[in-house]
């Protein structure tokens, strides 16, 4: 089958399948007119799906807006601030990317959410996926992105199935002129649907079909009408993952990250108004703290969260950065 055909049924397909199994979820259909607001909450909840599951995203998006509102309170919050809002979900880095991101549209563009793709890339913690979801959600101006759906979906029905280690040959700038072209053709086919319609099509059937483990070939109208070019080939392949390189440190004999010792640093200090001292930290976040042993190690966790300002120290007690 020739590649315009593959594409064209490709959408075809998608859309039919869409239309009995459709879910939007509630923050990428706002029924709100003020266009500020409404890209808001849609950079709020694109940032909180990154790495963390929608049953989650899902209650925490309403506390953070509740205590947030709009675009200028985030703006004016400190780091503290961001830090304890952002409570249950982990990798707190994207909390201050994102009161970062708020400042630039109040301080640089008035508190007026931009419109065009460059403007949202210029703006430092709006990455490329961000920016095209908040196009496509927010304002309906369809704009191809990659996200792990997406890309997954892609590279399995047009190129093939994923490397041994989980991982695909194609880099998303690759990927990019082939997110361009079915979303055309999707456009095409259904004229009256928009761009942010397609990508959440994508993004179910990803999370439902297509999925990272145990994909669904069985039932997926991709596979069932020849579309796919890696069907079955990954069905119930064992994957072979790339061993572990980040640091961190065996607790008994589990092996945990810095970056889960760092996250219970600053959960400890969310709750210590008071602050807490370095022995404090130490025999809080590790079952295993040994003053000798460990102060080295702790010093470094600690020194890295005091340079990205999540924590300060006062007299030799540390609390979350105002």
């Amino acid at each position: 089958m020739k590649h315009a055909e593959r594409s064209a049924e490709f959408c075809q397909r998608m859309w039919q399948w869409f239309e009995t199994h459709k879910r939007i979820l509630p923050w990428r259909d706002l029924q709100i007119s003020d266009d500020t607001q409404r890209a808001y909450m849609i950079l709020i909840s694109e940032v909180m799906l990154q790495q963390t599951q929608v049953p989650r995203v899902e209650v925490i998006f309403k506390r953070f807006l509740g205590q947030f509102p709009t675009i200028h309170d985030l703006a004016r919050a400190s780091n503290k601030d961001v830090v304890i809002a952002w409570k249950g979900m982990g990798y707190n880095s994207r909390a201050l990317r994102l009161r970062d991101a708020a400042k630039v549209i109040v301080e640089e563009h008035g508190g007026i959410f931009p419109r065009e793709l460059g403007q949202l890339l210029h703006i430092k913690g709006i990455g490329s996926y961000t920016a095209a979801a908040i196009r496509n959600f927010a304002f309906s101006l369809p704009t191809p992105c990659v996200d792990t759906n997406i890309r997954r979906i892609l590279h399995r029905v047009f190129i093939g199935p994923d490397q041994a280690d989980g991982t695909f040959e194609t880099s998303d700038k690759k990927l990019l002129p082939l997110a361009t072209d079915t979303l055309t053709i999707a456009l095409e086919l259904q004229p009256k649907l928009t761009g942010a319609t397609w990508h959440a099509a994508l993004m179910d059937f990803g999370s439902a079909i297509c999925k990272k483990s145990n994909p669904q070939c069985a039932i997926c109208p991709m596979a069932k009408n020849g579309l796919c070019k890696s069907a079955f080939k990954i069905n119930g392949r064992t994957v072979q993952r790339k061993s572990k390189t980040e640091p961190g440190r065996l607790v008994g004999s589990v092996f945990i990250p810095n970056r889960i010792f760092r996250g219970r640093i600053i959960d400890e200090l969310r709750h210590a108004p008071k602050g807490l001292t370095f022995a404090d930290i130490g025999s809080r976040i590790s079952v295993d703290w040994n003053a000798i042993e460990h102060a080295e190690w702790l010093k470094g966790l600690i020194d890295r969260l005091k340079k990205e300002t999540f924590i300060v120290e006062k007299q030799s007690v540390f609390h979350l950065a105002e």
